[in-house]
């Protein structure tokens, strides 16, 4: 019975995570997505997450290529929903000249 379960557990298929297809998909998103939530956030004062959006548009994108997997999919969106973390940057320099730590620009 455990020989079974291992049997079913067990598999050889080996997929490319890394690639830079992915790479190169992921840096155009993070870069759209961050002046997106960027400019949002200055207009609004909110941001957007940006994880769910670049799913689908990650895996529309590599659906048109024929060898794309699940993997490569993961990657682009985590690599996409870094945008978010990058566009919390526009709250610190606003905190920064409230606490007068920084006092203006030249």
């Amino acid at each position: 019975m455990k020989h079974e379960e291992t049997e079913f557990m067990r598999h050889d298929l080996r997929l490319p995570e890394l690639t830079v297809r992915g790479m190169v998909l992921g840096a155009i998103l993070t870069i759209i997505f961050t002046a997106s939530n960027v400019y949002l956030g200055l207009k609004v004062g909110l941001t957007f997450s940006s994880a769910i959006p670049a799913a689908v548009i990650s895996m529309a994108v590599l659906k048109m290529a024929k060898d794309a997997n699940i993997l490569e999919n993961n990657m682009v969106q985590t690599q996409a929903s870094a945008a978010g973390t990058l566009s919390s940057i526009i709250f610190i320099i606003p905190g920064m000249l409230m606490i007068g730590y920084w006092q203006g620009f030249e």
